[in-house]
């Protein structure tokens, strides 16, 4: 047992579920915060990409895939198998297409990225108090608490503050987007190319097969009716014909390969724009999204982490109660010191609740002394400030404790408060002063 009369297993087990319990809690302030956080870097409405769209895009690459496997199939690994052609360009072509999701929805995102710094810049230059440059302060976070340390400063000074992947000069990069639109230029164009060369493939060996045709010696009848100079011109005719249907299909060829690569350009453009629609600009823009996007409101959320938080306790409870039956049938039959027997038979006051509130009690900060140097005044200030309590003693506070209305103040609030008044009363006033002075000449 430990000095709070608590056995060693049942604050391991209390401890076991202190982290998820404490996970849940309900922080007002913090969701505050992260929603002032979103309005603060611009990335209010925002929203990261969805199952659905993820769904979008793997057709997509899958579509892109199966399109340039066509086109590659006859070209890659010539010396090896029909079949291992077909897989390795199946392997290329999903390689290729996976890397145009990833460049396009980063080219979509350093768009907007380079649309916010754009905001910053247009409203630096605006600004009556415009600094020499724009110097962002890098001790923001909503991780530390310190979201609220520029509430005073201007609009794009708060946005600065916030914006990630930022150079020093804070101009806009465009390197994602130019390597982006040449792989996809090169992409399209090479894609649309290898087609068309396929399509004059084919046409040339039906031009080579017709004229292997005409080789073979015919045998004229001369019983015909039709001459042999009628029979040329109809031959003449039917090459005509076939040269006018060639050139027609190969129109057609080419206009559907410009089709498909205006369809491929299409594609990535609404990849890019995901990705522009999608992408936070700011540094802990993602976790406050997610800290608040399940919610409407803050008692929606105070209300859900509460429930969270009940069943952490329950949970806890439920096998602290289980242990508690078991030491109790264990103490009985291998302990004989009273002590033991008492604490292990009397377990109503050790549950979870308990537990949570010896906790708290032992994370509180001790009072800090006061500086002897400093004045009465000063030394309250000092006391003030040093509570056991998480609160600020306030001067609404001391005027409560005067008044004698300490409903909702912890102790150490209270003792602190009445200390402060203390002080402040053995402090001479300027009246008594006064007369202390008017009696010495007096005397």
């Amino acid at each position: 047992m430990n000095d709070q009369n608590w056995f060693n297993s049942e604050t391991e087990v209390c401890s076991a579920f202190l982290k998820n319990y404490v996970e849940n809690e309900a922080d007002e302030e913090h969701y505050q915060q992260a929603s002032v956080y979103l309005d603060k870097v611009g990335d209010k409405g925002v929203n990261p990409l969805k199952w659905y769209h993820w769904l979008g895009l793997s057709i997509l690459v899958l579509i892109e895939a199966a399109g340039f496997a066509y086109v590659l199939a006859g070209f890659t690994l010539q010396d090896a198998s029909e079949s291992l052609q077909k897989e390795a360009a199946v392997a290329i072509a999903l390689i290729i297409s996976a890397l145009l999701v990833a460049l396009t929805h980063t080219m979509g995102g350093e768009i907007y990225r380079n649309q916010q710094i754009d905001k910053v810049r247009l409203r630096w230059q605006n600004s009556e108090n415009k600094t020499n440059i724009i110097e962002p302060d890098n001790t923001v976070s909503l991780k530390s608490r310190r979201n609220h340390i520029d509430d005073n400063e201007s609009g794009w000074q708060q946005m600065a503050n916030r914006l990630d992947k930022v150079n020093a000069q804070f101009s806009k990069s465009w390197a994602l987007t130019i390597i982006t639109l040449s792989f996809i230029a090169i992409v399209a164009v090479g894609a649309t190319y290898v087609r068309g060369q396929v399509l004059e493939k084919l046409a040339i060996e039906e031009v080579q097969g017709a004229s292997e045709n005409t080789d073979i010696a015919v045998f004229d009848n001369p019983f015909a009716a039709v001459p042999k100079e009628g029979r040329d011109a109809n031959e003449e005719a039917s090459k005509i014909a076939e040269d006018e249907k060639r050139d027609a299909h190969k129109k057609a060829g080419w206009t559907t390969f410009v089709i498909l690569a205006v369809i491929f350009v299409a594609m990535q453009f609404y990849s890019i724009y995901l990705g522009f629609k999608t992408t936070f600009s700011g540094r802990e823009s993602k976790e406050a999204y997610n800290y608040i996007n399940e919610f409407d409101n803050v008692t929606n959320f105070i209300n859900y982490y509460a429930a969270r938080q009940e069943a952490v306790a329950r949970a806890a409870q439920r096998v602290l109660s289980d242990l508690q039956a078991k030491i109790a049938n264990f103490s009985q039959k291998n302990s004989g010191e009273q002590r033991v027997l008492s604490a292990a038979t009397n377990s109503t006051n050790r549950n979870f609740t308990s537990f949570l509130r010896l906790e708290a009690e032992q994370t509180k900060v001790q009072p800090q002394p006061a500086v002897k140097t400093q004045t009465p005044q000063a030394s309250s200030q000092i006391q003030a400030q040093s509570l056991t309590s998480s609160a600020v003693l306030t001067d609404e506070i001391i005027q409560r404790v005067k008044q004698g209305d300490i409903l909702g103040l912890d102790d150490a609030t209270v003792v602190a408060a009445m200390k402060a008044i203390k002080e402040q009363a053995s402090e001479e006033t300027s009246e008594q002063r006064l007369a202390r002075l008017q009696a010495s000449l007096g005397q």
